[in-house]
């Protein structure tokens, strides 16, 4: 197996890196062809993700001589063993220099990212461009880094590193898995969609500790209920001492089922989940495909999305919600943007900064706040419509108070039989 395959998931980007190796060990080949070899990549994203186990495993697999730095020495000794370890790298070309979360190199920030340390990088990048001298770097936030720094010609390629998802996700939750005793129904899809928007690590720690609550119940093996609930403890917030009566509970039912509902009606089979318990009162987690935002449909369903919560409650229990300040800003926010931003309406909403009259504001207040009746109106007549699916997923909320992606699934089929599952 080569290196870079012993990292689970990030295949395009791994492709991409095989490349540069390639250039790397055989660079006569792509001199013949009169192309410039490459002097460094980045890998730029979130903490926990895998980037400083894949610039390990890339300076493995270049087989060159290797040099790491990374910040464990106070400042000024720091900028000095820098220098000492570019001019080694040097000395012993061809060779690679791992920096190591090259944005805590300084305790620097995106309005005053010239330290001394990056200042130092750069110019040791620029003595050694004519030696056979590689660079690869890892950071969590490359906007802490000087331009300069990371133009092309230092910093050749930049690959964004995001959250596992989907498959990249499954295949890690099984490799955690791998070697603790489990029973036979865990499901690591269903896992992977209460696991949205956290890194590897998370993923690690979160079947740790389902296997401590299995062990706490002294259970044989760990099973699909201790991962559901270790996620939704660590990921969520969900805590067993919550003390809620019936009628709230029944108020984030109706809520939540309102924009699972209309989330399913859009796009079926996007929920993640959907919980009375996650995220303090109430949450549904959904799976937005690549691209969708591009459509002007999507967009117009993101807002009915939002104000479905609104929706359901005044449909179901005949009172208006409370807790809807996050979801209108959002539905405001995207009518905001249709209107301005892509003219999706008219041409006279269009913003086009202080050159834009005040008659445009006021034109652009009242079409938003029309265009927000109409989206409530509609959202409303689907829940209408579909108000045996809504009644169902409410009333089943309420009871077990989190609901699966397959748990949804059954109640939507009931409804909407003919709804293809769009993820």
């Amino acid at each position: 197996m080569r290196e870079l395959d012993k990292v689970i998931g990030y295949e395009k980007i791994k492709k991409e890196m095989y490349r540069i190796i390639d250039i790397l060990q055989d660079p006569e080949k792509y001199r013949a062809l009169g192309v410039t070899i490459p002097k460094g990549v980045l890998l730029n994203g979130e903490p926990g993700i895998g980037k400083t186990l894949l610039a390990k495993c890339f300076v493995k697999e270049s087989g060159r001589k290797a040099f790491v730095i990374r910040k464990d020495r106070p400042d000024g000794v720091f900028v000095d063993y820098i220098r000492e370890t570019f001019e080694k790298a040097a000395e012993e070309a061809p060779s690679i220099i791992m920096l190591d979360d090259m944005d805590k190199f300084a305790n620097e920030d995106s309005y005053h990212c010239d330290a001394e340390e990056y200042v130092t990088v750069q110019a040791c990048i620029d003595d050694v461009k004519e030696k056979d001298v590689f660079v690869i770097a890892t950071t969590n936030n490359i906007r802490d880094l000087p331009n300069s720094l990371i133009r092309h010609g230092r910093f050749d390629k930049t690959f964004r590193m995001r959250f596992p998802v989907n498959e990249d996700a499954q295949q890690i939750i099984s490799f955690y898995l791998r070697n603790k005793k489990v029973a036979e129904d865990i499901d690591v899809e269903e896992i992977a969609r209460f696991s949205v928007g956290h890194s590897c690590a998370d993923l690690e720690t979160v079947v740790n500790i389902a296997g401590m609550y299995a062990g706490y119940e002294n259970k044989k093996a760990i099973g699909q209920e201790d991962l559901i609930n270790a996620c939704l403890r660590e990921f969520y917030s969900v805590s067993d001492n919550e003390e809620r009566s019936a009628a709230s509970y029944r108020r984030s039912a109706v809520h939540e089922a309102g924009h699972a509902v209309v989330a399913e009606y859009f796009h079926p089979g996007s929920v993640n989940f959907a919980s009375v318990v996650a995220g303090g009162s109430g949450l549904v987690s959904r799976h937005k495909s690549e691209g969708g935002s591009e459509e002007f449909q999507n967009a117009e369903a993101e807002v009915m999305i939002s104000l479905a919560g609104k929706a359901a409650t005044e449909l179901i229990l005949g009172e208006t919600d409370m807790g809807t300040n996050a979801d209108l800003h959002s539905a405001f926010k995207q009518v905001a943007h249709m209107l301005d931003n892509v003219s999706a309406y008219d041409f006279y909403s269009w913003c086009h900064g202080d050159e834009t009259s005040t008659r445009v504001f006021d034109h652009l207040d009242e079409v938003k706040g029309a265009e927000m009746t109409r989206y409530y109106m509609k959202t409303k007549r689907i829940l209408s419509q579909n108000r045996a699916f809504l009644e169902e997923m409410a009333e089943q909320l309420q009871e077990k108070k989190t609901l699966s992606y397959k748990d949804i699934a059954k109640i939507r089929e009931k409804h909407l039989p003919e709804a293809k599952q769009a993820v």
